[in-house]
């Protein structure tokens, strides 16, 4: 994205929108706002998650598109009432949520792409941002749901989608933003968060902040000199550096919240590109490098890796002695709990294959086409919870529920479930919250959510 450059423009970008709109906290009494405690946000203690003072573990969903579909309406001129198709869809999505004895869940909290920084750059547009956010958390707090607000800060560049032509990136690059603290990008970013993140702190609806989505995946692709599709990339230090940057800003804001990094997990030969441009897998132990330079000694509270395992019991990697072995939720288990820190999955999901995809349908001819069929979709995605239950992750957002996106709808392997096409898949979630808090001694929420 071209940033404007005129210092009038910029005068701009800091000034504090003074909407006059009162925020509402759900932490209020007799009319007087409460500020909110550490037992009022998820926070950690001898490596467990608490919300509401008690431990707190949970499988729930990315609902990803809760703000974007707002956000649209208004960018279309739309009111965000209550009469709204959009805004009900919305609505139906938390209560059933709600109904299903879930609490939380993932949301991207800007627009898509460069549309994000755009929205919060351009003067106007950042009241919509803001308006389509009141009302998001409006909801929210209507059903008890608590988000896990990610703020994209990957996509403060200079990276346009010129019709077209595509992806056309700018002066400034992925590689420019994570790397110097300096850069426009990064600046604009900063003030993005510091407003943001001030503006909500004293709502009990923000679970926790995110980073951004799967920054990892930008470290060290791309050519010797880490161009990839004209696009200069970060190195993995780099990425350490900005996720620590990124964290200790939004604690500036918010001392009170943890952090998280948004992910994803780490490509299986990572170590490899980083220390010698190299696709060789990563043994166990370099994989174990890589989580160690992004995570121990920085500001980020939160472990997150993104699984999508699909028909393989984990991610594919070197056993150092000219093998395969599997990377899998225990072993991102035994990680986390070496450098210190809880680990979450942020998204986890199963891709429905066509059968056209002969690579997974020779390698596991029971693998399913589709999640409407129930029978044969059923038995992978009690396979992935199990596995979540076996290794004790306590936080685990799966991708997704209740897609609004046109081109999702008609999608024979569209991966988004709902009450009404997947009643019964749903209750797979159900029964695996009951067992994985009963494992780990969580509190369990009344039944339907009631």
């Amino acid at each position: 994205m071209d940033l404007p450059k005129t210092a009038g423009i910029v005068a701009v970008f800091t000034a504090v929108l003074a909407s006059g709109c009162r925020h509402l906290s759900v932490a209020e009494k007799g009319g007087t706002r409460m500020a909110l405690t550490k037992d009022d946000v998820l926070s950690v203690r001898d490596g467990r998650f608490y919300l509401d003072g008690e431990p707190f573990a949970e499988i729930s969903f990315n609902k990803f598109d809760l703000l974007w579909r707002l956000y649209d309406q208004l960018d279309a001129g739309d009111v965000l009432d209550d009469a709204n198709p959009m805004v009900q869809a919305q609505d139906t999505a938390l209560r059933e949520l709600h109904e299903m004895g879930l609490r939380t869940i993932r949301i991207f909290a800007l627009p898509w792409g460069p549309r994000g920084p755009e929205s919060y750059a351009d003067p106007e547009k950042r009241k919509l941002l803001y308006q389509a956010l009141d009302r998001t958390l409006e909801l929210c707090d209507r059903h008890d749901i608590r988000i896990v607000w990610s703020l994209a800060a990957g996509t403060f560049t200079d990276t346009k989608l010129v019709p077209g032509k595509g992806w056309v990136h700018g002066e400034e690059q992925k590689r420019e933003l994570m790397s110097n603290p300096d850069s426009r990008g990064r600046q604009l970013l900063y003030r993005y968060i510091d407003e943001t993140v001030a503006r909500y702190k004293d709502r009990k609806a923000v679970l926790m902040w995110e980073v951004g989505n799967e920054t990892t995946l930008s470290a060290d692709i791309g050519s010797n000199d880490r161009i990839y599709n004209g696009e200069r990339m970060p190195t993995l230090k780099d990425v350490a550096g900005f996720f620590d940057d990124v964290a200790k800003r939004i604690k500036a804001a918010d001392p009170l919240r943890l952090v998280n990094s948004g992910g994803s997990h780490m490509r299986e030969s990572q170590w490899n590109l980083y220390t010698r441009r190299s696709w060789d897998k990563d043994t166990f132990e370099e994989q174990f490098k890589c989580f160690d330079l992004l995570y121990t000694d920085n500001a980020v509270d939160v472990i997150d890796v993104h699984s999508y395992m699909n028909n393989k019991p984990g991610y594919v990697i070197s056993d150092g002695a000219g093998g395969e072995a599997f990377l899998d939720n225990q072993g991102w288990m035994t990680i986390a709990q070496r450098i210190g820190k809880p680990l979450m999955i942020g998204e986890l999901g199963l891709n429905a294959r066509a059968r056209t995809d002969k690579k997974i349908w020779d390698a596991t001819p029971d693998y399913f086409e589709s999640y409407s069929d129930t029978a044969a979709a059923k038995p992978w995605l009690e396979k992935s919870l199990n596995g979540v239950i076996d290794a004790g992750v306590q936080l685990s957002y799966w991708w997704c529920y209740q897609s609004d996106r046109p081109m999702d709808q008609n999608n024979p392997q569209r991966f988004d479930l709902t009450r009404e096409r997947n009643p019964e898949l749903l209750e797979c979630f159900v029964d695996a919250n009951r067992r994985l808090q009963q494992k780990l001694g969580a509190a369990v929420p009344p039944e339907n959510g009631k």
